[in-house]
């Protein structure tokens, strides 16, 4: 009589899995091992697979992921803030923020490791056309609900500070398809644009796995990218001209200047999983340096901003790395509320990603009729009032967004990890 054998949870170790048939009997089963191994293993047991295993892949949140990404989202509300003025001040109205002066959009950066290594995370067990279409359904689930409601919202910000409700109807539309041509209604639309060039990528490598596999994707778009970043450099140093050209959305959306960043949070996952090859980790080294040399040559090559954002990054990207190797340790005190912190913050970082800027601006112009930054004390308070502003437009985002997303989300997909 067969007996049904149920693959059960990955077990703290992430080394087995437990399984029990019907008569009450464990096994314990190597989370690497297939459905056709177990099934050879065990004859006469039915194989009942749920949604907490999939073939060579135990499924697995990383809180520090949602830190690093509430942290990044936060460095580049700063370094944006830094850059705000008023009519009636002649600078920057908030200039005690200038550390994050040209710093603080590293934070982008950041995003890219993040994503590269997420979107590995999630995918790698994908397979052909449908695993493609899941993903590429799910990835557009993740950003667009967000996004067009923030467009909305940069929309309503924009018509309410004067400006012509004509012109923006096309930003708004750009926005909203993630055209690869601007202008847009919000001036951070491009990194996602950029984003969404990665995802198609991605989705291409899915139909053709296992043929070209995403740590072959990653070094493909590894060594693209290093060579455009050393022409680039050099370009910088003796050609402004021909820099300046290179240095257009192009090259951003063809994944030439940020691919590297792409690329490394794609082997750092390959890394962390160890079962790629010596040359895979290998690989790592020269992927960091180009990363290096991009935040440092796209700073100008100044060299206290460029070193600022290079410990910056290196320290967000070395953490979050450090964390996921000692993830059982670093997550085991974690109580169940701060959890569910993390993973809402982790949530919050896009709202507030995407609210920050047109829609921050216009709040700061507009709670400056009401505390005039005439003191130090009052631009803290305005800074901190504008602050909170944003923080509440980007909590009612992440609210609507699932709301928004409910109707459109598919059954859960035992090809696609989380993200």
């Amino acid at each position: 009589m067969l007996q049904p054998l149920a693959v059960g949870t990955v077990t703290q170790d992430k080394k087995f899995a437990s399984t029990r048939n019907l008569g009450g009997q464990r096994n314990y089963i190597n989370s690497n091992t297939t459905k056709k191994q177990i099934l050879e293993n065990y004859p006469g047991n039915i194989l009942l697979l749920d949604e907490s295993m999939t073939e060579n892949k135990p499924a697995t949140h990383y809180y520090v992921v949602d830190i690093v990404r509430i942290y990044a989202a936060a460095l580049v509300l700063l370094f944006h803030f830094a850059s705000f003025q008023l009519p009636q001040t002649s600078g920057p109205v908030f200039a005690f923020l200038w550390p994050f002066d040209g710093v603080g959009s590293v934070g982008v950066e950041i995003f890219f490791v993040i994503s590269g290594l997420v979107i590995s995370m999630s995918a790698e067990s994908a397979r052909g056309m449908q695993g493609a279409l899941r993903f590429i359904h799910l990835r557009a689930l993740r950003i667009l609900p967000a996004l067009w409601i923030s467009s909305v919202i940069g929309f309503a910000t924009l018509s309410l500070a004067g400006q012509d409700i004509g012109s923006l109807i096309a930003p708004l539309v750009r926005s909203s398809v993630l055209s690869p041509v601007g202008p847009y209604i919000d001036g951070v639309v491009w990194s996602l644009v950029v984003e969404a060039a990665f995802y198609l990528t991605v989705a291409i490598t899915i139909i053709f796995a296992p043929r070209l596999s995403l740590e072959n994707l990653a070094k493909i778009i590894c060594a693209g990218s290093s060579v455009y970043l050393v022409v680039w450099s050099v370009a910088f140093l003796f050609d402004k001209e021909l820099f300046a050209t290179l240095s257009r959305f192009p090259s951003k959306v063809f994944l030439m200047r940020y691919g590297v960043f792409f690329a490394l949070g794609m082997l750092l996952w390959a890394h962390l999983r160890s079962h790629r090859s010596k040359n895979a980790i290998g690989a790592l080294l020269p992927a960091g340096l180009m990363c290096i040399v991009e935040i440092f040559v796209g700073r100008d090559m100044l060299w206290g901003i460029g070193t600022g954002a290079v410990a910056v990054w290196l320290t967000a990207t070395a953490f979050m790395v450090f964390c996921i190797m000692h993830a059982d340790a670093f997550e085991a005190g974690f109580t169940h509320r701060q959890r569910t912190i993390f993973r809402y913050l982790g949530s919050l970082s896009y709202a507030l990603y995407l609210n920050h800027y047109t829609f921050g601006a216009s709040i700061v112009q507009s709670l400056s009729t009401v505390l005039p930054p005439v003191s130090p004390g009052s631009v803290g308070l305005l800074f901190c009032a504008s602050v909170c502003a944003v923080l509440l437009m980007s909590c009612f985002v992440t609210s609507a967004e699932r709301i928004m997303k409910k109707p459109l989300m598919l059954r859960r997909s035992p090809q696609l990890g989380p993200s």
